[in-house]
């Protein structure tokens, strides 16, 4: 387990890395110091100003330093890849190894323990006292929601907010929070397409922005401050619309295949997560309910039942590309639960099991597998060896080691 001391995983950013750092910790360097001098104050206002720079960083990354400093120092906790990393992670101050494709090992060195440990309980109870949390799972929500969205429609959302929550409140205050939020400095985007923030787990911005001018997507649904804040929740997993009829039906669904606790709060946001894609056929919506505990044990009937379980919640969640509108209330067809009606027929007239279970152990010949006897791919398709994160060959869009590679290991 390779660990580095604070003043080394400094030095190894670039002078402007090291800016943007110490902007979002709190503390402000004037760009006119060499970066040998931006090394050694930040390693001193990281030591010295534990309390301070901790009050700049989001709920979840305090949370997990929290979990950490539980844990002790040089204590490795195995952790699920989230969509997207937490500043501490990027930044080094907690140490990880994905060296392992199962496993996400996260750790704090013993000096970083020394640091935050004395005050780490402290920054929680003023986060959650101050309602800088609840900002955040607020600002969180509406960014869920929506994907992405003008900074100008975010600020007025917050301040609607603010005014029904507090009845007038500190205007002062909440703007004093808006300006120094981990959220905003690290989301907020001026580029070709405007200013806005965008929700931490969209990976492709561009892609979004693009399908919303082909469809002339410009008006923006409407949610409840109740809708965002539960949006807002659950970091980094997050979930949309488990209240709703279709997504307590997707729960229950969840529950009764064999999902429970964290690996039940995973399955769900990975529903939603794919749910965000609205056009063309993607099988990975379907993912968690083939990996579920007891998919091998499910008939023709019930897998046909869960799936239009799982599409039905699909066509209800708000959709990024839609700002906000689900593809039930667009109007829009849906393509996953079509392709796997018409796959559910074609199965049953053939006779033939479901082609997800019970796959063959395929025979290497060169690095090859020479005879695949399945209706997922055409007989005698050969399958090279890729790189376990790599698209698999069968084209279904997943990662290999979500889809044949998972089941051919």
């Amino acid at each position: 387990m390779k660990t580095r001391d604070l003043h080394t995983i400094l030095d190894g950013f670039q002078k402007m890395e090291l800016q943007d750092l110490a902007s979002l910790l709190g503390q402000d360097l004037s760009p006119r110091l060499r970066k040998s001098q931006l090394v050694q104050q930040m390693d001193s206002y990281l030591r010295g100003e534990p309390r301070r720079w901790m009050s700049h960083l989001m709920e979840r990354d305090v949370r997990l330093l929290r979990d950490l400093v539980h844990a002790g120092p040089d204590k490795v906790q195995y952790l699920d890849f989230a969509d997207y990393p937490s500043l501490l992670e990027v930044t080094g101050i907690v140490e990880y190894d994905d060296s392992d494709e199962n496993y996400h090992k996260v750790w704090i060195s013993r000096e970083v323990y020394d640091i935050v440990s004395p005050e780490i309980e402290k920054v929680i109870r003023s986060g959650e006292k101050s309602g800088q949390y609840e900002l955040e799972r607020i600002g969180l929500g509406y960014l869920n929601l929506y994907g992405i969205i003008p900074t100008e429609r975010f600020v007025d959302m917050i301040m609607a907010w603010y005014d029904e929550t507090h009845h007038g409140g500190n205007y002062a205050e909440l703007t004093r929070m808006l300006h120094q939020s981990p959220l905003v400095k690290m989301y907020r985007y001026t580029d070709s397409w405007g200013d806005y923030v965008c929700s931490p787990c969209v990976e492709n911005i561009e892609e979004i922005f693009t399908q919303r001018e082909a469809l002339k997507r410009k008006r923006f649904a409407t949610f409840t401050h109740q809708q965002a804040r539960e949006a807002g929740s659950g970091a980094p997993y997050f979930t949309i619309g488990l209240k709703t009829v279709e997504g307590l039906r997707l729960e229950q669904m969840y529950r009764r295949v064999g999902y429970e606790g964290y690996d039940l709060v995973k399955a769900e946001h990975d529903t939603w997560m794919e749910a965000q894609y609205t056009f063309g056929i993607n099988e990975a919506l379907f993912q968690p309910l083939m990996d579920s505990p007891m998919s091998h044990e499910l008939d023709s009937a019930s897998w046909l039942a869960c799936c239009e379980i799982v599409a039905q919640y699909a066509d209800s969640v708000p959709k990024w590309v839609l700002c906000g509108y689900s593809s039930a209330k667009s109007k829009m067809l849906h393509a996953e639960w079509e392709f796997w009606k018409e796959r559910e027929q074609e199965q049953t007239e053939s006779k033939e099991e479901y082609p997800h279970w019970n796959m063959p152990e395929p025979t290497i010949s060169d690095g090859y597998a020479g005879d695949l006897n399945s209706d997922f791919l055409p007989l005698g398709f050969a399958i090279p060896h890729v790189a376990p994160n790599d698209p698999c060959p069968c084209g279904s869009g997943l990662r290999y080691c979500r889809c044949h590679g998972k089941y051919l290991s």
